[in-house]
């Protein structure tokens, strides 16, 4: 795989009111990005490059906190799925119930903590 550089915002996906992306990688699906009014839809597949000096898991989701209180106040909600299978929903549609004792927000929706524990390993 051949990574170039681009002048890219990393938040240009909120700014997309329809429509679809898809990004492969060798022809394989890696991350599908969709939108349904106003929840944008990102489905990790496969990440085929390796992250590394990433925070520890806690600490990627206490920092979740502003982006999600900032989605909120927009009226928007971005709902991080695994292949397929929702694990994390940030902003307006979020429904804490006991994800709010972890996270300390009540803008922050872990739908399945094991999975959402397996994405963060991958990263």
């Amino acid at each position: 795989m051949t990574m170039k550089n681009f002048d890219l915002p990393a938040n240009f996906l909120s700014y997309l009111d329809k429509g679809a992306l898809n990004i492969t990688c060798d022809g394989d699906p890696t991350i599908n990005f969709h939108v349904d009014g106003s929840t944008k839809i990102i489905d990790i597949i496969d990440i085929p490059i390796e992250i590394t000096k990433m925070p520890g898991f806690l600490k990627q989701l206490s920092e979740a906190k502003e982006l999600a209180k900032d989605l909120t106040q927009k009226k928007t909600t971005i709902e991080v799925r695994f292949r397929g299978e929702p694990v994390l929903k940030l902003g307006e549609k979020a429904n804490p119930k006991l994800a709010k004792i972890i996270t300390l927000s009540s803008n922050i929706e872990i739908t399945d903590l094991r999975k959402l524990k397996k994405l963060s390993d991958v990263f």
